[in-house]
């Protein structure tokens, strides 16, 4: 998937959430951060890459990244 910007990519790490039944305050525990801050994160939409690194490591993911001409 092409995103665009920090909330399209936001979204794909919700969508993997939903999708493996990972809820928001089980993120916010495993991060250390209170449920709110979380939340913050996501409604904002504009987190520092080293929050989204973060985020990948408390979902025990990672983050692919290719570049494409537009």
């Amino acid at each position: 998937m092409v995103c665009n910007n920090t909330k399209e990519l936001l979204a794909e790490i919700k969508k993997y959430m939903n999708i493996n039944d990972i809820q928001l305050k089980d993120l916010a525990i495993t991060m250390r951060k209170s449920h709110q801050s979380v939340s913050q994160i996501f409604q904002n939409g504009n987190p520092k890459s080293s929050t989204l690194f973060e985020i990948c490591n408390a979902l025990e993911i990672k983050m692919d990244v290719t570049f494409v001409k537009d």
